[in-house]
């Protein structure tokens, strides 16, 4: 099996020319076939992809990995494209979520509706549950909330009858690969946790050993009791390659490099990745 990952978006880039943008978007191909997960919050997807010689028309399969703006921002100029796509998504990815920082209330959802995507040509699939994409292939659906020391890593809010909630994110999944060295997985915020995802990962392909995980933590807010599980447990997982992106934090990106050494990576826009 082949697997070629290139970050198409992320907060911050090291190659000339290309554009940083808050977010995060990953062109993946599994032996030629090829996805495109999450499209960063505005429009450098469009650009790096030109830029990286990536043809967008010519990807038909969009996984969103949750309904937040820095992921799902440039959904509609992607299926502009052309070609008809299909986009894996959970079902509640449509619904309005804010941020919340004292009295300010920051509007944070995907700005776009069901009735927008399907005006694009484009197909919705609900991956509420865990689902195979292609051979090997799978989007987790909702992951289980197990652990005790992991939350959604931040304030996030819903409306529920014009009452502000706590949102739980549950919409939250992500991208694994089933490699015969082991699950590759790709993240966009890992809302449910980044433990959390790697175990449900391990148990529903019967996989133990962890090859890699690539993409956000929401580590950027972890507390010490956190920070400290999550390096044991990522240790205790032997993870080969941890590429930490956009909502990872300096300090905790420093932690986790300080603890498990060169297998962390700062991952940014115009990196690629072969496994």
């Amino acid at each position: 099996m082949k697997v070629a990952i290139s970050i198409l978006v992320e907060n911050s880039t090291p190659v000339p020319d290309y554009q940083g943008e808050y977010g995060f978007a990953a062109l993946v191909k599994v032996d030629g076939k090829s996805f495109l997960f999450d499209t960063g919050s505005k429009d450098a997807l469009l650009k790096n992809a030109l830029l990286a010689g990536v043809d967008l028309a010519q990807i038909t399969d969009l996984v969103i990995s949750h309904g937040h703006f820095d992921h799902t921002g440039a959904v509609l100029p992607f299926l502009q494209t052309g070609n008809h796509k299909r986009i894996y998504a959970h079902s509640n990815i449509f619904i309005p979520r804010y941020a919340v920082a004292g009295e300010i209330k920051r509007e944070i959802g995907a700005k776009f509706n069901q009735l927008e995507l399907m005006a694009n040509g484009a197909e919705l699939i609900a991956t509420d549950e865990f689902t195979e994409l292609h051979p090997a292939v799978f989007v987790t659906g909702e992951i289980p909330r197990n652990t005790d020391y992991e939350d959604v890593g931040g304030s996030f809010w819903v409306d529920d009858n014009d009452k502000l909630m706590p949102d739980n994110i549950i919409d939250d999944m992500s991208m694994i690969i089933n490699h015969p060295e082991g699950l590759i997985i790709i993240s966009g915020c890992a809302h449910a946790g980044i433990i959390n995802t790697i175990e449900y990962a391990r148990m529903k392909t019967g996989q133990a050993k962890v090859l890699a995980f690539m993409g956000g933590t929401h580590l950027i807010r972890a507390s010490e009791e956190r920070l400290a599980k999550t390096v044991a447990a990522l240790r205790g997982y032997n993870v080969q390659k941890i590429i930490v992106c956009h909502c990872t934090g300096f300090n905790a990106t420093v932690r986790l490099y300080n603890e498990l050494g060169s297998r962390v990576i700062k991952g940014e826009t115009g990196m690629n990745f072969q496994f």
